[in-house]
């Protein structure tokens, strides 16, 4: 990678945060040294006793309160439905059902209530209903969507690339419910990091690719990252400028992810276009491109993103830098491939995540390069419990990890998970 240049990418869980790793090592220090000079203090200078224990507040329940004890089954089959989203604005906070589409709110008050629910795969359901001790067991029941849209095929004249007004609206059928499949996916896996935050390790792969004499400089390494990433996105602001102690000037470049879906900064800028059933895997699978609105003229992101035709989960994204040369130095591209597997059920998460960074000659080196990483996930486990109905201290952890050759890049099946 060229001098004064580092490239943080962003990908499906935060990682790739290479100024971040850096800084992070020269803070945990600094705490370090800080944490020494209180101790040394402390044992010279006698602390002020405790302040007093605050008396203890017992909550009190409203006239009436029960316990509301719901679940979600398949309309046709009466099978539940694990890990819907669902949301009781009222009361706050979206959570997963359990493994059993059970969901439990304690303390409930009777009223008048608006209930949404959200699963890959299914109709959405909004709706208000009147909760009381008498119904304290609501039974809802979810539509799949229709398989009629799986036989859907692109014929000319091409489609055009729509951009969604603010609700996510996109005047295309076939567009509207695969974007609002992938809008669903990238909502499961923001509160997934967000809700119940997870530390995950990853096996890393860098490669430095001479492009004229196919010559590679390769090293591997493993890296720990916690989930609960805060960045956001901004249009046109996808690589910025910043300043530290320790490198000086540097570029920090941070390309969206499917989570980025869910934001309606990125939809608003950005044009998408349904391209029809295509195959990943021999599996069928629908596939959207989209590219950003023609007013943004700094750098940001274009690419693709492949929804299993049946199940509705994410398979596969693509990210490409655009407008790389409108900054100096220019940044000759950039193109980030992520592939995902069903952690818990109808729950994805990256598996692995490719990244590829043309890097021109410099004057060290004559020879164009490449530089090419590849990350695998390892491991992870959730920091403060997670979902409902699943082991507090679940770690998830994958028996083997290979790396294929650097110059060959196949693309592997995504499978279910490995305890």
């Amino acid at each position: 990678m060229p001098p004064g240049i580092h490239s943080n990418l962003r990908n499906i869980a935060g990682s790739l945060h290479l100024l971040r790793v850096h800084l992070k090592g020269v803070g945990t220090a600094a705490l370090l040294l800080l944490v020494d000079a209180a101790i040394l203090k402390a044992q010279v200078t006698p602390l002020p006793p405790p302040p007093p224990p605050a008396p203890a507040v017992v909550p009190t329940a409203a006239p009436g309160a029960f316990t509301l004890e719901g679940s979600v089954i398949g309309d046709a089959s009466g099978q539940p439905i694990p890990f819907t989203t669902i949301l009781i604005e009222q009361i706050g906070r979206e959570r997963f059902t359990d493994q059993s589409g059970h969901f439990t709110y304690f303390a409930v008050a009777p009223g008048k209530y608006k209930i949404r629910l959200r699963q890959v795969g299914y109709l959405p359901i909004d709706t208000t209903m009147t909760l009381t001790a008498a119904n304290r067991q609501p039974v809802f029941s979810m539509v799949k969507i229709p398989s009629t849209l799986a036989e859907v095929q692109i014929t000319a004249p091409p489609r055009k690339c729509i951009v969604p007004e603010e609700n996510g609206f996109v005047d295309d059928p076939e567009l509207a419910v695969v974007l609002a499949e992938a809008r669903k996916n990238a909502e499961r896996e923001r509160m997934l990091r967000r809700t119940y935050p997870f530390e995950y390790r990853l096996a890393q792969q860098h490669v430095t690719f001479d492009m004229k004499d196919s010559t590679q400089r390769v090293v591997y390494d493993t890296a720990v990252f916690r989930s609960d990433d805060s960045w956001q996105y901004r249009a046109g602001r996808v690589v910025s400028d910043d300043k530290n102690k320790l490198f000086g000037d540097v570029r920090v470049m941070r390309l969206p992810t499917l989570m980025d879906l869910a934001d309606v900064r990125f939809l608003t800028a950005h044009c998408f276009k349904y391209s029809g059933i295509t195959n990943e895997d021999s599996v069928s699978v629908h596939q959207i491109d989209f590219q950003p609105v023609t007013d943004i003229v700094a750098p940001d992101v274009e690419g693709s993103i492949f929804i299993d035709s049946a199940t509705y989960l994410i398979r596969r994204a693509e990210f490409r830098l655009t407008k790389g040369g409108t900054v100096k130095p220019a940044i000759l591209g950039m193109k980030v491939t992520t592939t995902y597997r069903e952690v818990l059920p109808n729950v994805a998460l990256f598996d692995e995540i490719k990244s590829v960074q043309p890097v021109g000659p410099s004057e060290a080196k004559a020879n164009p390069t490449e530089f090419r990483e590849t990350q695998q996930l390892l491991s992870f486990r959730f920091l403060y419990g997670g979902p409902p109905g699943t082991d507090p201290a679940l770690v998830w952890k994958k028996p083997v990890v290979q790396f294929s050759d650097p110059t060959v890049q196949p693309r592997r099946p995504v499978v279910g998970p490995e305890r």
